[in-house]
This record gives C-alpha cells, sequence and structure tokens, in this order.
C-alpha cells in the first residue's frame, strides 16, 4: 500500500468512528495503532479530524483490491470496539464494501473477523522473507514492490551466488522459470536439492504456463503465474512453514 493510500486507510476508519457521533476510548486505540502499523505519522490529530469531517466524500480511495478488503475488515474490528455497532457504522462498513465490490460470500466470510491480527500487515508476522534469483526475472521489479507493499524482506540473488551461499534461515525461494522447458526443469532440480524440497516456488510469465506440470514433475510444490498478486506473496510465505 502506498503513503497516500494508507493515509485514506486511516482516513476512512476516521469517518466510521465519527458517524455514530462519538469516539470511545477503545477506538482511539485502534486509530492509533492502525496509524503506528501503517507507519502514518500524524503530528496533530485534531486537525486530521477537521480535515476529515470537512471533506464531503463517501471513502477515501485505496487502489488495492487486497489492501482495501484488509481495510473493511479493520473497519468491521472497528465497530465493535466500543461493544456496539452503531446502525451508521454498519451502513457505512456496507457501503464500502459495495464500493470495492465485495460479494456476498466474501462479505458474510468478513463480518465474521473477531481481531485485528494480520490485518495491516498480513504477511511479515510469521517472521520469513523471500530469496529471489533473479535470472530471467523480467518483472522483477514489480515482484520486489509487491513483497515490499507488505513490508516483506526480499533478498535478490542470482543463481549461482545462491547456489554458492549457505541456506537461508527460515526463507521461501523463489526462482524465474527459463524460455526453455529443459532449463527450467535443470534450475528447479539443482534448487530442490539446495532447499532439501521445501520452500521452494517458480514464478513464470503466461506463456511459460505449459511447464508447470514438468516442474511439478519433478518435484515442485508450487508455481506462481505472473502478475504475482498479495495473495501469491501470502502463498509464497506459507512454504517456510
Amino acid at each position: 500500500m502506498t503513503a497516500t493510500e494508507n493515509i485514506n486507510c486511516l482516513k476512512n476508519f476516521m469517518q466510521l468512528v465519527c458517524c455514530d457521533g462519538t469516539i470511545h476510548p477503545n477506538e482511539k486505540a485502534f486509530l492509533y495503532t492502525a496509524a503506528k502499523e501503517m507507519a502514518v505519522t500524524v503530528d496533530d490529530w485534531g486537525a486530521l479530524l477537521k480535515e476529515v469531517l470537512k471533506d464531503d466524500i463517501p471513502f477515501y480511495p485505496i487502489a488495492d483490491r487486497d489492501k482495501a478488503i484488509a481495510a473493511l475488515k479493520a473497519m468491521i474490528v472497528l465497530a465493535k470496539a466500543d461493544g456496539q455497532v452503531d446502525e451508521r457504522e454498519k451502513k457505512m462498513a456496507l457501503q464500502f464494501a459495495k464500493s470495492i465490490g465485495v460479494s456476498k460470500r466474501e462479505w458474510k466470510e468478513i463480518v465474521g473477523v473477531r481481531d485485528t491480527d494480520d490485518l495491516f500487515k498480513p504477511f511479515s508476522q510469521s517472521g520469513g522473507h523471500i530469496v529471489a534469483i533473479k535470472d530471467d526475472f523480467e518483472k522483477f521489479d514489480d515482484f520486489l514492490k509487491t513483497a515490499q507493499d507488505h513490508r516483506v524482506k526480499v533478498q535478490a540473488i542470482d543463481l549461482k551466488s545462491h547456489l554458492e551461499s549457505s541456506p537461508a534461515e527460515k526463507a521461501a525461494v523463489c526462482f524465474h522459470a527459463a524460455p526453455e522447458k529443459d532449463a527450467s526443469i535443470a534450475r528447479c532440480e539443482v534448487l530442490l536439492n539446495k532447499t532439501a524440497g521445501s520452500g521452494l516456488v517458480c514464478i513464470l510469465n503466461r506463456y511459460q504456463g505449459h511447464q508447470v506440470k514438468y516442474l511439478h514433475e519433478v518435484g515442485l510444490r508450487t508455481c506462481v503465474i505472473e502478475p504475482v498478486y498479495s495473495r501469491d506473496i501470502a502463498e509464497i510465505l506459507t512454504q517456510t512453514d
């Protein structure tokens, strides 16, 4: 999430806590925690509150849908923070959900959220990180940005250096498929050897999708087709568990 989206997220939370006319101490604590977790520095909370109350807009935009969903989950938690859900709070959360295209099924899942764990930093809590092998990784910058948006540490390294290095502790290893199937398989086999068969993920572009079955045949569990989304980063990190 960008710095602007982090601020917009916090402003959406402030809109929610204000809609019932009072700000409960638990709601204040939630806002302070949210600001800290999203690295938003608020020099003057009073001035920011006045700005939010003055702005005549339904919601502040959050372009990344995964982050918007996380914000919606947080709004549900926030609505419950004072011990009761005001109808105005419920209406605002519903309107935000509709504005980001949440389905009825998603809504039912989201309203069941019980706490704030992993809402702001959903992928970095495990302490794991990613070793990304740059060979043939044309969209590496995009991959890096998606990971960094979730505060996930990525170590960029070339294949030769990685093979000569000591195994990284609690790290998922990502490599990109080569243009040719046989080269991808050879790369995969040597990396499976290095990782002892766990924590390894192959990234492929859509034209290389046919390689997946061959990679699975040599023992690779996880493949991701570009573009790499937030949910893919989460899945990659689970390989370290």
